[in-house]
């Protein structure tokens, strides 16, 4: 019995030099960190279905979703309470979204990954999950996710921008106030048309769009109008005043606003009539009076 335990001992002491030689040779004294550095990798964006995409395309009022890996950073050894080897990770994250013009949607999120790994994580790489709320009110074009990482044990930091496209408003940039895309349609499903002939008994459905506003400081936007329909003798026939008042302040005011309204006239005669917008744009002290044309047929 004594000769097969004596045999038997290199085999017992073959797991503990396993151990050792991890805790001597994987991981260095100090820490251990790949020769590559620092990355952010697998970026990839989330549809409303729950599947993944590189290239991602969603409309305005939706939730942009997105998540990605961190490889490369440094790993402190350190060790347990019961002598263990450890390796200690600390990570920080911050991402900005920006719209086409560069404007932050909303503030950056910031957040932090500091753990403590064990023998069988030498595969592990933290996922980072990161979701905003795009406003409907959202320009299209390409927005950009600005990425970055810093190990906060190596000192190094990583940044990266990935880019999703945004179908939303549409409009052209105004330096000052400004009516655009003014039109009609007999249902609010459309044809929309500029210029529009309408039978008498049809409900007539308009739209525009308005653009070149102020934002404050506070990022306040303040915008009044007032409608009325002028007859072919230029006589005032329906008038509203304050019909849309938009009063909002919000970390991402909207750069354009859409209206769409119903225009019921009483008694209407077949001719040519004058749609006239009166725009007031408090922050920005301007005004504007924009007129639109449409008819009636017998």
């Amino acid at each position: 019995m004594a000769s097969r335990r004596k045999h038997d001992l290199p085999l017992l002491l073959a797991p503990l030099m396993v151990c050792a030689g991890w805790a001597a040779g994987a991981l260095p004294a100090s820490a251990q960190k790949p020769a590559a550095g620092l990355a952010i990798v697998d970026v990839l964006f989330e549809d409303d279905r729950g599947d993944l995409h590189r290239d991602f395309t969603m409309r305005a009022g939706g939730e942009a979703v997105l998540s990605f890996r961190v490889e490369g950073f440094e790993r402190q050894r350190v060790e347990s309470e019961s002598g263990l080897p450890e390796q200690r990770v600390h990570l920080r994250h911050e991402i900005e979204l920006q719209d086409p013009q560069g404007v932050l949607v909303l503030p950056g999120q910031k957040g932090e990954v500091e753990t403590i790994l064990g023998p069988r994580d030498d595969q592990w790489r933290p996922k980072i999950n990161w979701s905003a709320p795009i406003p409907s009110y959202a320009p299209s074009g390409e927005y950009r996710v600005q990425l970055r990482v810093r190990d906060l044990l190596a000192g190094e930091e990583i940044n990266r921008s990935v880019a999703f496209r945004v179908r939303g408003e549409s409009f052209r940039p105004a330096e000052s106030l400004e009516v655009q895309q003014a039109e009609y349609a007999s249902s609010q499903d459309g044809p929309w048309y500029s210029r529009r002939y309408f039978a008498l008994k049809d409900t007539i459905h308009a739209r525009f769009k308005i653009a070149g506003f102020r934002v404050s400081p506070e990022k306040e936007v303040w915008i009044e109008q007032d409608w009325k329909v002028l007859d072919s003798e230029g006589k005032t026939i329906v008038s509203q005043e304050n019909a849309v008042v938009n009063k909002q302040q919000s970390f991402y005011p909207p750069r354009v606003f859409s209206t769409v309204f119903d225009l019921r006239l009483k008694d209407p005669k077949p001719g040519e009539y004058t749609l006239r917008i009166d725009v007031r744009d408090r922050i920005g002290e301007q005004s504007l009076s924009y007129d639109s044309i449409f008819f009636l047929r017998p």
